[in-house]
């Protein structure tokens, strides 16, 4: 996987580890008024998970990492930092489950198998417009300066399929979740099911899958979580 800054503030302490789902690129979280330096954390993004190898080392130093998880980096942040040594700090999961491809845990395995059987350029804005949920997000989407290419995110959602179904989900100390009444790509039915069966409380927001603004505000904004 690639990791890097989204921010660096000096003397930081605080560290908050966001990982992207699938097809995600660091320019769809970039807003220049919360990446110049300003703030009290560093925020680091982790994507492109055509491998899943880890660089643990960027943990050494914080008093306190804080974990944010979006769509299938659920998955991947559960199976890379199961079992290691981190600072304190909560994990929240948006839009995502310990169980990615799965009928009424994640997102339904005909999906998943359809999408990459018949990923094009058509079908790829296709199922960003679905994960927008309206035509203005979706618009607010490609204006982010998009550069991965299609065969690139074939790549990834082909080692994502393979490395899921061939690996049980490590135990990972979530401590909520956030799931989308409007989200097209992991049903929130299947959402709620999931962290219910793990004991996880959850928020339900009438957001999509995708959505900015609340993005935004945990990446950058909020230091703290709480259940209300």
């Amino acid at each position: 996987m690639k990791q890097v800054f989204l921010r660096r503030v000096e003397g930081a302490s605080d560290l908050l580890l966001f990982f992207a789902g699938w097809g995600a690129e660091p320019g769809m979280f970039k807003y220049d008024e919360l990446t110049d330096g300003s703030g009290t954390s560093d925020v680091m993004m982790c994507w492109d998970y055509r491998d899943l190898d880890f660089d643990a080392g960027v943990l050494e130093g914080y008093s306190t990492t804080r974990v944010l998880a979006w769509s299938m980096g659920v998955w991947v942040a559960g199976q890379v930092l199961s079992g290691l040594d981190m600072a304190p700090g909560y994990r929240v999961a948006v839009n995502g489950t310990p169980f990615p491809i799965h009928d009424s845990l994640g997102i339904p395995e005909a999906v998943f198998d359809g999408t990459l059987a018949m990923l094009s350029e058509r079908t790829l804005n296709k199922f960003r417009r679905r994960m927008c949920g309206s035509a203005e997000a979706f618009e607010r989407l490609m204006s982010c300066s998009l550069s991965r290419t299609l065969e690139e995110q074939r790549e990834e959602l082909d080692a994502l399929g393979k490395a899921v179904r061939g690996n049980r989900p490590r135990p990972f100390a979530w401590t909520h979740a956030v799931a989308g009444l409007e989200d097209m790509i992991f049903p929130a039915a299947n959402q709620k099911a999931a962290w219910a069966a793990a004991g996880v409380p959850v928020s339900v927001l009438d957001i999509p899958h995708w959505s900015k603004d609340i993005l935004r505000k945990l990446i950058y904004l909020d230091n703290t979580w709480t259940n209300s």
